[in-house]
């Protein structure tokens, strides 16, 4: 693949296709759902807090446990910032979670993305004492500019369609999701094949890292979510809301606005290797919830 190629790749299709996702996103999305949410607050700010704080912490805590060097330390903590996506719903649905509480927690997040990501990874790479904070410079007012472009915007516009042209949107959703899915995963291929160093890689530490990440944040969010008495329903969406990130916006951070494709590494090797935990974390729900089923099953007795 040329570099022109290449470039055209990262710095245009990327953006737009994520743009396209994020219009996905608008278009399933109407006030109502916000509202059904909302009445039970407790459970949506817990899944909040836990995607805001949560992973960044663990974020920190694997960067000085795997002593992972700068650049990987840098995509790693970018990456934790990112919210979830459409992905982290479809294996919510996957697992009989709360739909509605799953694209509510992605679709606030992503709305915040634009202000919370520029400000906590400028703050990281200065508290990072980064010898290449220059490398890792992310200009504040451009990034949240282009972040609201990008990710903000199409959902604004997605949820005007939807409330003026209901029909026509639900109509769409369809199209745009399964058009949006293929054109990511041809993106993320090109992008795989212009960045062939990630595949060794991802069975050193830094493969490693990217796993425990998404393991440590499944596992304790499940775990946390269930000391607070939500219900299980609840319980495995917030987990899966938090250990599935949307590499897609941490990539276009990397590529387009920072032009740092070794910074993408991370969210790359996040991108495919995340779905071995994930899907092995919804089909251990799913059969445990069927265990608890069988025990429940009320014995019949022949007279």
């Amino acid at each position: 693949m040329t570099p022109i190629i290449a470039q055209t790749v990262a710095q245009v299709m990327l953006p737009v296709v994520l743009g396209l996702v994020m219009l996905g996103m608008g278009l399933s999305l109407q006030i109502k759902d916000f509202k059904a949410v909302l009445k039970a607050p407790k459970v949506t700010v817990i899944g909040f807090l836990l995607q805001l704080f949560l992973l960044p912490i663990l974020a920190l805590f694997i960067i000085k446990l795997f002593a992972l060097n700068q650049t990987a330390a840098a995509g790693l903590f970018l990456l934790a910032l990112c919210p979830g996506g459409a992905t982290s719903n479809l294996f919510s649905f996957i697992a009989k979670g709360n739909l509605a509480l799953s694209v509510c927690l992605t679709s606030v997040v992503s709305m915040l993305s634009p202000f919370i990501i520029p400000i906590a990874f400028v703050g990281f790479i200065h508290y990072n004492g980064s010898t290449d904070s220059q490398l890792f410079n992310l200009p504040l007012l451009p990034a949240m500019k282009q972040l609201t472009i990008v990710t903000l915007l199409p959902t604004v516009i997605g949820m005007s369609i939807r409330c003026f042209a209901e029909q026509w949107a639900q109509s769409a959703i369809p199209l745009i999701k399964k058009g949006s899915t293929i054109a990511m995963l041809l993106v993320v291929t090109a992008l795989v094949l212009t960045n062939l160093s990630i595949i060794p890689a991802m069975l050193s530490l830094q493969g490693i890292a990217v796993m425990a990440l998404c393991v440590l944040a499944l596992i304790i969010a499940y775990f946390i979510a269930g000391k607070l008495n939500v219900n299980e329903t609840d319980r495995k969406t917030i987990a899966i809301e938090v250990g599935v990130q949307n590499a897609g916006t941490a990539m276009m951070i990397a590529f387009t606005i920072m032009h740092q494709p070794a910074l993408a590494a991370i969210p790359l090797m996040y991108g495919l290797l995340m779905n071995i935990p994930a899907f092995l974390f919804v089909y251990w729900l799913l059969n445990k919830n069927k265990g608890k089923d069988k025990m429940t099953m009320p014995i019949k007795v022949n007279p």
